[in-house]
């Protein structure tokens, strides 16, 4: 089912059925005008809580989400059930509108809560949705320690020190909070959210 990613669609449908997540990794941090490479999907943290498990239940079933295989092009179907989503870490899935990937544990995040209380929200076309903060996701790759998020942790650092430079803030972090006008690239509106 490899498919050209609408990110969009998916983000729609976990919304629809109130999901809570936080959209992490790549997508999340181009998203904030981090100038690394594209990405091919998008991945979502989820919250682990029962109620939400049955939410994200009934999302996947929507979306028809399959297991992403190599090997088999449509992907491999899947319990889909609550109980199942909680006995996971993480699902690489895809769907009609691309791959994403679902995760409930990731290097250097402690919880959701925490996750989500740090995110802020951009508007991706005309569907909100919430990512998670530059720190946080730096912060991720440097506990995951893989070679392509080290590559890519020194655009990172590199982005986080001008911007606070840009923002007067220097090396004291968490003195204020700041409104930044953010944008997803190629894909539409603008909205106002926290850094």
């Amino acid at each position: 089912m490899s498919h050209e990613l609408e990110a969009e669609a998916i983000i729609d449908v976990f919304n629809r059925f109130a999901v809570d997540y936080v959209v992490i990794g790549a997508f999340a941090a181009i998203a904030q005008a981090v100038p690394i490479p594209p990405t091919m999907d998008i991945d979502f943290y989820a919250s682990p809580d029962l109620l939400n498990l049955d939410r994200l239940a009934d999302a996947l079933e929507h979306l028809d989400a399959k297991i992403r295989v190599s090997d088999l092009e449509e992907g491999l179907a899947f319990d889909r059930s609550p109980e199942f989503l909680g006995r996971m870490q993480m699902l690489n899935l895809t769907c009609e509108f691309g791959e994403f990937d679902v995760l409930f544990e990731a290097d250097g995040i402690r919880d959701y809560r925490g996750l989500e209380e740090r995110s802020l929200t951009v508007i991706v076309g005309r569907t909100e949705t919430h990512v998670a903060s530059i720190e946080d996701i730096a912060q991720s790759k440097r506990a995951a320690g893989r070679v392509k998020d080290l590559k890519v942790l020194q655009v990172f650092e590199k982005f986080l020190r001008a911007r606070d430079n840009d923002l007067g803030l220097g090396r004291e972090k968490g003195t204020c909070h700041r409104a930044a006008l953010v944008a997803f690239r190629g894909l539409g509106s603008c909205s106002r959210g926290r850094i």
